[in-house]
């Protein structure tokens, strides 16, 4: 296009190791090039228009500007399209398209039959790209000097490449999203602010400070709305002594959780926060979280902490030193001839045929995390009945590594349970345990050991199916020199007394029968 010859696209990206599999770029509706398109091109009114009523996660729209672009380090020619999935809003407003390995890039490209370039390797994902991008790590092929780096290391010689090149430079871009913090509920942190009669909105006077809920918060022996408290709804504006009306929203919890931990430094003092103790205890060594609370919660957290700090209240820079984010319980959805979701409890087995109560026909669905809403949700009441809690919690951190998802299934359950009852038997056989040998083995003792090391380390780590797995090789090694009566009877009393110390805090309710 000789009329834009020379204009240049500013790209933002995450991911400059896939540069090489760049085949197309994408640009706002708001961008400054669509704003100069617009006026020769009344098609592109229309596009936006269209734009403007679409769903971009389930449609991905594209308007060929026929415009091309030279790739800045192949020379490479190729096509510009204004998009309805990128947002001026974050980054330049506009991407390069790397559809090999980005699912919303690669939708694109087949809709508008554009090429993929495969540029990272990764032997467990699919080696054809055709519907499904490969978003791992892996090692990066088609993409010259790239070529044989993971990922990472790609990462950080492309951007030394761009930078010394002149063609870029690194930037850390933070988002953080609008926090919608009120609710229409009556715990909860009163909002300070008065809706007064003549229309105008105006903050509580800080001398009234704080607003403390109303004692009687029940009618007929239910909680019940702050709109409901007639009586403490009531105020008068502090300025003009116009008659006003409370707000009757409450932050919701993350407000409050977003700062509790810098009074639990001293939960006693009339004050609000105690500077000393804060510096002392301060920052939590380690955090854990599900990655939804995690999210929100470290966000909030970490806004609170650095404005308290701004605020001259605290002399501290971060809140917690450490993050552990754990993975989410899942489990099978079901769903019956009237596509209404059914629990798992509620399911019955013919032959090979699923059936809810009623008798309806069931089809299975995909694994999900357990939500409410879809009822694939197990009662650990029945779990407990059934099994125990020891059972339920030696499932949890058997499975799978702790960051991880945990597919919960019935067959996995059982086999806990036979597990700990394998412990048990062995417990109780050591009782009237008998051996003619003189000694033990050395080798065998120092076995256990190294496993209990390895069972500490692994949990100091978060390894907790590692600590599992050695476990289970400790109870091997145990189950092995009992048969063979080729353990003494008193160190068989130690090995026993250190695996129920080791493992107590895993199933903890029958280790303290076994001690």
């Amino acid at each position: 296009n000789e009329e834009h010859k020379g204009f240049k696209i500013k790209i933002y990206t995450t991911r400059p190791d896939t540069i090489f599999g760049a085949t197309f770029i994408a640009i706002s509706c708001q961008h400054p090039l669509v704003k100069d398109l617009i006026k020769t091109n009344g098609n592109i009114k229309n596009f936006i228009k269209e734009c403007e009523l679409s769903n971009s996660e389930k449609d991905k729209l594209g308007f060929n500007t026929k415009i091309k672009a030279e790739h800045p380090i192949t020379k490479r020619v190729i096509p510009v399209y204004i998009a309805n999935f990128v947002l001026m809003d974050y980054g330049l407003g506009a991407i390069f398209g790397c559809p090999a390995h980005d699912q919303r890039d690669l939708d694109f490209a087949n809709k508008y039959n554009l090429d993929v370039i495969k540029v990272v390797e990764n032997e467990k994902e699919n080696t054809q790209i055709i519907n499904v991008a490969t978003t791992g790590d892996g090692t990066l092929i088609n993409s010259d000097f790239l070529n044989g780096l993971n990922v990472e290391d790609a990462k950080k010689k492309i951007v030394d490449f761009i930078e010394s090149s002149g063609l870029g430079s690194k930037k850390i871009n933070y988002k953080l999203r609008d926090w919608g913090v009120s609710r229409q509920r009556y715990w909860g942190c009163p909002i300070p602010i008065l809706y007064r009669e003549d229309g105008e909105i105006v903050p509580v006077s800080k001398k009234d400070l704080p607003i403390l809920l109303p004692k009687n918060n029940t009618i007929n022996g239910n909680l019940t709305s702050l709109k409901d408290a007639e009586d403490w709804k009531l105020a008068t504006c502090p300025e003009t002594g116009m008659k006003a009306m409370r707000e009757t929203d409450t932050f919701d919890t993350f407000f409050e959780s977003s700062w509790y931990f810098l009074r639990f430094c001293n939960p006693k003092l009339n004050t609000s926060l105690d500077v000393d103790e804060i510096k002392y205890w301060m920052p939590v060594d380690q955090y854990i979280g599900g990655v939804e609370h995690a999210i929100l919660h470290l966000l909030y957290s970490r806004f609170f902490t650095k404005a308290l700090r701004d605020l001259d209240y605290i002399n501290l820079n971060e809140p917690f030193k450490g993050l552990f984010t754990q993975g989410m319980v899942t489990h099978k959805t079901f769903k019956n001839t009237k596509n209404e979701w059914v629990e798992p409890g509620d399911i019955i087995r013919k032959k090979d045929l699923l059936y809810d109560k009623n008798n309806n026909p069931v089809s299975a669905g995909n694994i999900e995390k357990m939500s409410k809403s879809k009822k694939n949700v197990i009662d650990p009441g029945e779990i407990i009945n059934l099994y125990g809690a020891d059972t339920a919690r030696w499932f949890v951190l058997s499975d799978s590594p702790p960051e991880r998802d945990l597919e919960w299934t019935e067959t996995g359950v059982v086999a806990s349970y036979k597990f700990i009852n394998k412990i048990w038997d062995l417990f109780e056989k050591s009782t009237t345990y008998k051996t003619d040998q003189k000694e033990t083995d050395q080798s065998s003792l120092k076995k256990f050991d190294k496993i209990i090391n390895e069972i500490s380390s692994n949990i100091e780590g978060f390894h907790f199916n590692k600590s599992v797995a050695k476990i289970y090789e400790y109870m091997n090694l145990l189950s092995s020199l009992v048969s063979k009566k080729s353990i003494l009877k008193d160190d068989l009393s130690i090995v026993i007394e250190k695996l129920t110390i080791v493992i107590n805090s895993f199933i903890p309710h029958i280790i303290e029968e076994s001690w």
